[in-house]
Order: structure tokens, then C-alpha cells, then sequence
């Protein structure tokens, strides 16, 4: 009986032993297994971080919508500077051969207003001599011009149906067509001394590139080309509109 005793006792301490061991074990294992779910955790973190960075093209829509809003501000805005320059050749028989007018020195340039019910007109006036005229019927009164002088006038018409007094914009003027035929027509000529002014003939012979390049209620802007069988003017115009 006392053998058996010590035995059953050593037993005890074995399973205890035992019990120990295989708590340890488990615990073990059970903080490995929180191991890789912390790193999985970072990874995913990392990733999202990484995919949302701020798009560097952003700020083009800014830029391109600063250079549009800039370049159509500038448009149809005189330039505040009186100034022209003509140049007239023709075969005319009503154009001097002698005391020929002297182009290259234009002292007045200007333009005068005239509307009506859907009918506008700008009476534009390029003069060798000085010409003083401050409204359109003074411009109609004006004498002829001097020996060795000229004068070259263009009509721009805008015709606009419907519309009282229609304003002058900018655009091209077609002069190989009658009024009414398009919106914007005019007709050219070479006053000469005398009386006498040499006309542009349009029809199929005629070529004209004339634009409004900026006008407003006190100044206009523009370029010219005409040129017929017999004569051919260019030039560009800054002046008053009166």
C-alpha cells in the first residue's frame, strides 16, 4: 500500500507538468497567429496611401481658360492711335498724269456716322490735303480737292433687318456686291481735283479684302483692298468716328 502512494503521486505531477506545457504551447501559438494579420494591415494602409496622390495636371484647365479670357478681352478694341497709310494705282482716264497726289503723306483720316431704320454706314475718309468736317453733312459739303491732292473714300454698310440704328462691328466688308446682297458691303472711290471720282466697278473683274479690325462709338479700325480692271487702292485706317 505504501508503494502505491509515492506512484500515484509522481503521476500527478506529471499531468501537471504536462498541463503547463501545453498551455505554453497554445499561447504561443495564439500570438503568432496575431502576427500577420497586423502586417496584412500595414500593407493595405500603404497601398491606399500610395494611390491617391494629387493629380499634377490639375491646374491646365486654369491656365487655358486665363489665355482664352485674355485673348478675348483684346478683341474689337481701337488702338487710340490716328494714323494711315494708302497706296493708289490706276489707269483711269480720269486719273491724273500729272501733279499726281503724293500717297505716301496722308494728313487727315477719319470717319463719319450715318443710320437709320436697318441700315448703318461709316463714311471713311483717307485726304492728302487737310480737311476739317465734323459731322457727315459737312463731309458731303466738302470742296474738291486742290491740284496734286486726292482723297479716297470707302462706304461701310452693315445691313441689319429689323434693327433701329444698327451698331458697326468688326468683320469683313465684301465690295463685289451691291447693299442688302450680304449683311456687311461698301463701296470704294478716288476723289480726284476737279470734281471727279474714280470708281470701283464690281462684278466678276473686282477683288476686295476690307475689314472693321476694331470700332467703337468714337474710333474705327480697319484694313483695305480694292482693285478693279483699271485701279487698285490698300491701305489701313485708324481714325474719329464723327
Amino acid at each position: 500500500m505504501q508503494k502505491g502512494g509515492p506512484g500515484r503521486h509522481g503521476m500527478k505531477l506529471v499531468s501537471i507538468t504536462a498541463l503547463l506545457l501545453m498551455t505554453g504551447l497554445l499561447m504561443m501559438v495564439g500570438c503568432g497567429s496575431d502576427s500577420p494579420a497586423a502586417s496584412s494591415t500595414t500593407a493595405v494602409s500603404s497601398t491606399a496611401t500610395t494611390a491617391t496622390p494629387a493629380p499634377t495636371s490639375a491646374p491646365a484647365p486654369s491656365s487655358t481658360l486665363e489665355a482664352a479670357t485674355t485673348s478675348t478681352s483684346s478683341v474689337g478694341e481701337p488702338s487710340g492711335q490716328v494714323g494711315a497709310t494708302a497706296s493708289v494705282s490706276s489707269s483711269n482716264g480720269a486719273y491724273p498724269t500729272e501733279d499726281v497726289p503724293d500717297w505716301n503723306r496722308v494728313k487727315f483720316v477719319g470717319a463719319f456716322r450715318d443710320a437709320s431704320y436697318g441700315v448703318a454706314s461709316l463714311f471713311v475718309l483717307l485726304a492728302t490735303d487737310d480737311v476739317s468736317a465734323d459731322s457727315l453733312s459737312e463731309y458731303r459739303k466738302l470742296p474738291n480737292p486742290a491740284p496734286g491732292q486726292g482723297r479716297i473714300k470707302l462706304v461701310l454698310t452693315r445691313t441689319a433687318r429689323d434693327v433701329n440704328l444698327p451698331p458697326h462691328v468688326t468683320g469683313k466688308y465684301d465690295f463685289t456686291v451691291s447693299q442688302g446682297s450680304a449683311e456687311l458691303t461698301g463701296e470704294a472711290g478716288i476723289v480726284l481735283p476737279g470734281g471727279s471720282t474714280v470708281t470701283f466697278s464690281n462684278g466678276m473683274e473686282m477683288e476686295s479684302d476690307v475689314e472693321i479690325t476694331a470700332v467703337s462709338d468714337t474710333e474705327v479700325s480697319g484694313t483695305f483692298y480694292v482693285k478693279d480692271k483699271w485701279s487698285e487702292i490698300s491701305g489701313t485706317f485708324t481714325g474719329p468716328v464723327k
